[in-house]
């Protein structure tokens, strides 16, 4: 009887993606996937999670569409190995880094996953975690997707730093690594980079605020959900290109969009 319910679960979760796919997601080549399954897995019981997995990421790839799954590890110092070193993020990270068809880029802080036909344009990306010629910098010239399944934009994105660093928000600063990168027997590199964030900001200590700047998003046109935020049963997209020129419209109208004072 469970393996019934099981199939029919299955069943309209695949029919609900395929659907949100073909009408939000036509003629886009890429999506950067944030993921929480948890809110799936629990209206969606006994469905398992490897199962959300693979029916989620077929769905796209059976529509040319290529994902890019976070894989951050923030290694700041000794060694990141790309075949190797796990991340703490989400299931579908630890999922995704199985994948033999997988590629995985080398930023030791920032790497991520790429599934899909179109994976070797992020085979050669630069130094800076969201500089020129960095992930997000190559998902900006191309028709992509920002895509959440089961996290509400509010709860963040990492694209809200990207865009920090193109606006110079003096909040941050530039910070080189020292970290050796490997990838199995191959020296990659070191003196990786990212724009981090300071402690203090005017004197007062600063924390990454998303919830401000999406209560302005959800407004827009761009802003495609079916489900729910609350439960984590949401299924979000939003246009990369449109969502990237809003974030900086909003940070020259008031430079602390992005973050909070505590």
């Amino acid at each position: 009887m469970e393996k019934l319910i099981e199939n029919f679960m299955i069943e309209e979760l695949r029919n609900n993606f395929k659907t949100f796919i073909k009408k939000e997601l036509s003629g886009y080549d890429y999506v950067y996937l944030t993921s929480d399954l948890r809110g799936f897995l629990k209206k969606y019981y006994p469905v398992k999670a490897e199962e959300l997995c693979n029916l989620l990421t077929s769905c796209l790839l059976k529509e040319d569409i290529t994902i890019l799954i976070p894989t951050y590890s923030y290694v700041r110092k000794g060694v990141f190995y790309v075949d190797k070193t796990n991340s703490n993020l989400s299931y579908f990270t630890k999922w995704s880094l199985k994948l033999k068809k997988a590629y995985r880029t080398s930023h030791p802080i920032f790497s991520v996953c790429v599934l899909g036909k179109k994976w070797k344009i992020f085979k050669d990306i630069g130094k800076s975690a969201f500089g020129q010629n960095s992930i997000w910098d190559k998902l900006l010239k191309n028709k992509s997707s920002l895509l959440h399944f089961g996290r509400p934009f509010s709860l963040g994105n990492t694209m809200q730093h990207y865009v920090e660093q193109n606006v110079g928000a003096n909040y941050r600063f530039h910070k080189t690594f020292k970290t050796k990168v490997f990838n199995k027997k191959k020296y990659i590199g070191k003196n990786f980079s990212a724009f981090v964030q300071n402690k203090k900001y005017n004197g007062k200590i600063i924390d990454t605020n998303t919830k401000k700047i999406s209560k302005l998003i959800m407004k827009q046109r761009f802003y495609k959900v079916i489900g729910n935020d609350d439960d984590l049963t949401n299924i979000t997209h939003l246009d990369f290109k449109k969502t990237y020129e809003f974030m900086c419209k909003q940070f020259y109208k008031n430079n602390n969009i992005f973050i909070s004072y505590k």
